[in-house]
């Protein structure tokens, strides 16, 4: 009884194949415009991470110029002198592409986040060795020995502060990274460079926070979309179901039991739910790939964060996406699965009003 049940169920989509048309289509687009959204969000905040976890920005206080961008060597030599336990820090561009130079002796992050073996090994005084991810070594073309680690940002090469001076002709520094364990006692900053500030951490500029609400209004555009694709489900659900009262009248009067009717109809609607899904995904996969470069480039344009420029299948985003799919779905049937079960079976050919 229960095949013939879903035969009869199934048999409606195949007489209205706009409808079955509809009820997809409403789903693949809010599924993947969604999806495609999260999946940009998802990967810039990765970007962010990364960055965060490969610089250490955000986390130590830091001795910066109190005008211009640079300085001289002989004042962090004197600090280091005088007791200020610093590591020094340059940031030039080669390329186009971000090198950071850091001392991995005193850097309170050094090379740890690097899991490609020559970082064990890292000797300063050999040829220029700078590490980067694939996407930006291939952007890299200095006179240095580039080495693959994937757990570097993207559109950031590192390397020692000495390899980079040499790569970038310069013998000064960009800024100095306070650690956090300082000598109880130490000559004032004043003092010993009167050029630098000190930089607490809390005013480093966050990039995840700078760009919140850039990917807030995406999040919104997403969830709108989502919105407008679930009200095309909701009315392919409500006119399906207006069209097979006359069906659902006959299975019944044939002795099929109520629960068994609205389980075999949350299933039915739930498993082409998924599928509507699971398409959904896949456009948004294609769109977020489509449009990643283009919101790399403008949140490198608006606030100088770097993002990957490649999509990786984050569970995240995907996951969220399904899950979403499936909730509207469920709020769509809801109201119709309410209808059916509180209908007498005499009332089964009547419209349903209000």
């Amino acid at each position: 009884m229960i095949r013939t049940c879903l035969v009869a169920l199934l048999s409606h989509w195949r007489r209205n194949p706009i409808q079955l048309f509809a009820y997809l289509a409403g789903l693949a687009i809010a599924t993947g415009l969604w999806s495609g959204v999260q999946a940009i969000n998802s990967e810039a905040r990765a970007s962010y991470d990364a960055a965060a976890a490969t610089l250490g920005e955000g986390q130590y206080d830091q001795l910066v110029p109190r005008l211009g961008d640079s300085i001289p060597q002989e004042t962090f030599i004197s600090l280091r002198r005088a007791g200020w336990l610093v590591s020094p820090v340059l940031d030039v561009q080669l390329d186009g592409v971000r090198v950071v130079g850091i001392d991995p002796v005193t850097s309170p992050t050094g090379f740890g986040m690097l899991t490609a073996p020559e970082a064990s090994a890292f000797a300063p005084g050999e040829d220029p060795r700078l590490f980067a991810n694939s996407e930006t070594a291939r952007a890299i073309s200095a006179d240095a020995t580039i080495i693959i680690d994937e757990n570097v940002a993207p559109g950031i090469a590192l390397g020692d502060v000495g390899a980079v001076q040499r790569l970038s002709g310069r013998d000064d520094l960009s800024r100095l990274v306070v650690l956090p364990e300082q000598p109880i006692t130490q000559p004032d900053l004043s003092v010993i460079a009167p050029a630098l500030r000190l930089q607490p951490s809390q005013q480093v500029a966050d990039v995840a926070q700078l760009t919140d609400s850039f990917h807030l209004n995406l999040t919104a555009f997403g969830l709108l979309s989502f919105a407008v694709g679930l009200f095309i489900v909701h009315s392919t659900i409500g006119l399906a179901f207006e069209q097979r009262r006359g069906m659902i009248r006959t299975i019944r009067s044939l002795g099929v039991p109520l629960r068994t009717l609205v389980t075999l109809i949350v299933v039915e609607m739930l498993v082409l739910a998924a599928i509507g899904a699971v398409i959904g995904i896949l456009l948004g996969y294609l769109m977020a790939a489509l449009l990643l470069p283009d919101v790399a480039a403008t949140l490198r344009g608006l606030y100088g964060a770097q993002v990957s420029g490649t999509l990786a299948l984050r569970p995240e985003w995907w996951l969220s996406g399904f899950l979403l799919a499936m909730m509207g779905t469920a709020a769509a049937l809801a109201g119709r699965i309410w209808q059916i079960a509180h209908m007498p079976l005499w009332q089964a050919r009547a419209p349903a009003h209000g």
